[in-house]
Formats: C-alpha cells, sequence, structure tokens
C-alpha cells in the first residue's frame, strides 16, 4: 500500500516540466537543419539539444533524482538553456529565424529547468517534513 500512496502523492510540477524541456531539447537538436543554419551553429545545437532531451527526460522519469541528486540533471539542462540562448551571439549566426528560435527555445528550457528544480525541491522538502 505505500509504495501505492508513494506514486500518488508526487508532485507534477518536475514531470511536466521537465517532460516539456524534454520536447524542447528535440526542436533544438534538429532546429540547425530544419531552419538551414550553417556553421558550428548545426553542431552546436544538434549535442546541445540532444543533452537538454536526455537530461530533461531523465528528470521526467525520475524526479525524485533517482541515483543522481533530485536538482542535477535539471540544473544542467538550465545551464545548457542558457548556453543554446547565447549561442547564436557567440557564433555569429546571421539567419534570424534560426537566432531567435534559439533564443525562444533557451529561455524557455531555463525557465522550464528551473520549475524543475522548483518542484524537486518542494518534493523533497514535503518528504522531510513528512517523515
Amino acid at each position: 500500500m505505500s509504495e501505492i500512496r508513494a506514486t500518488t502523492d508526487r508532485s507534477a510540477i518536475p514531470v511536466r516540466t521537465a517532460a516539456f524541456a524534454a520536447a524542447l531539447g528535440a526542436w533544438i537538436l534538429w532546429s540547425g537543419v530544419i531552419l538551414t543554419g550553417s556553421g558550428l551553429i548545426i553542431m552546436n545545437n544538434f549535442l546541445a539539444g540532444a543533452a537538454i532531451a536526455a537530461f530533461a527526460a531523465y528528470t521526467a522519469g525520475w524526479p525524485d533524482g533517482g541515483p543522481l541528486p533530485s536538482v542535477a540533471a535539471p540544473a544542467l539542462a538550465a545551464l545548457l538553456g542558457l548556453w543554446v540562448l547565447a549561442a547564436p551571439f557567440v557564433l555569429e549566426v546571421t539567419a534570424d529565424r534560426l537566432l531567435w528560435s534559439n533564443v525562444i527555445a533557451g529561455a524557455l528550457v531555463a525557465i522550464l529547468a528551473g520549475g524543475s528544480i522548483y518542484g524537486s525541491w518542494q518534493l523533497t522538502q514535503a518528504r522531510a517534513s513528512g517523515a
């Protein structure tokens, strides 16, 4: 009975925000090709998008942290989101569509990962006060 209760008492915040961040990571992964980018931004988006999708999917799968601390994976996704936001300026992207795609997607990933960190923190606090 305690196993059923443990799965139903989980907060939906880290799971949902992480799932949306994973979807954005998949978009970032392919955006360099779909929006016809050129140069280093294609490889940058591919690697950063794959990492964001992996970390966010891990967070959605194990919102309480699993083998890692609960804030490790969403914190890495947030940092990568900030890098995706800054990358078009650092790598001097000239395609406006790709620039704005990175800015918007990177900002959203950072915000969603921050929401996931907050949700994981709430989950940890609820367990600590309930124990």
